[in-house]
């Protein structure tokens, strides 16, 4: 796991909270694709590729 040392708490919060939520999209696009809802899997995809941007994002305000 990525240190994150000079993030807030609040920062480091909201990281843990985005990871959660990844997980749940991934297992929820898996679940779509294992019944056949290719495009609610894409769907799923478009929001996992903005919690992953949202996550980057925070990461690069402790770069500053």
């Amino acid at each position: 796991m990525e240190r994150h040392d000079r993030l807030t708490p609040e920062e480091r919060a909201k990281i843990t909270e985005i990871q959660d939520l990844l997980i749940e999209r991934y297992v929820e696009q898996k679940e779509a694709l294992e019944d056949g809802k290719k495009a609610r899997a894409t769907e799923i995809g478009s929001e996992i590729k903005e919690l992953r941007r949202e996550m980057e994002e925070i990461k690069e305000w402790a770069k500053v």
